[in-house]
């Protein structure tokens, strides 16, 4: 990337990264804490009751989510861990269960499709921004040389500059306009 091409796009890619790391960490020192407290809120948080409510397990008041609850409280007890009530639990009611998918496999797009298409917006952001402001510079390059005495060129155009370009397409847009008015009018 050179130094003319996105001076916007390192900083923001930086700023992306970063608060993409810190919502991670967040996450799992979240979950850690939690796991610590509670392990069967800890299990039932990451998973969403299969009946209609769609809500997550832990906070689920349905009959089905009152079951499940018992069930995971049930399976710590009898000496099973997280992973293995999870196991158990995806097996019967599907990976829909869980509340956010694995992070393997085909489910990875989920997971960086957020960042990048992010990443991807920045980018034609900064393009699209970038370019107006060149054309409105241009624009005013060439207000300000075809004015007499303006420090400009005159009013005659230099061909092959930026300025010689904004005028012929300045020019392009009014002859379309006059050709538009003209339709109008008939």
């Amino acid at each position: 990337m050179t130094r003319s091409g996105f001076p916007l796009l390192v900083p923001v890619l930086a700023l992306t990264l970063a608060l993409a790391a810190a919502a991670i960490g967040t996450a799992w020192a979240v979950e850690s804490a939690a796991g610590r407290k509670d392990p069967a809120k800890a299990i039932t948080s990451q998973l969403i009751c299969p009946c209609s409510c769609g809500e997550i397990l832990s906070g689920c008041v349905c009959e089905t989510g009152k079951t499940m609850q018992g069930f995971v409280s049930d399976e710590l007890k009898a000496g099973k861990n997280g992973e293995q009530i999870t196991a158990s639990l995806v097996s019967k009611y599907g990976e829909v269960i869980l509340g956010a998918p694995k992070a393997e496999g085909f489910n990875l797009i989920v997971w960086v499709a957020p960042f990048l298409a992010t990443l991807v917006g920045f980018v034609i952001a900064a393009f699209v921004l970038r370019r107006w402001v060149r054309r409105r510079s241009d624009l005013a390059l060439a207000g300000a040389g075809s004015m007499p005495g303006a420090g400009g060129t005159g009013g005659v155009t230099v061909p092959g500059t930026r300025q010689a370009a904004a005028e012929q397409d300045l020019a392009a847009y009014r002859a379309r306009a006059e050709e538009e008015l003209r339709r109008l009018e008939e």
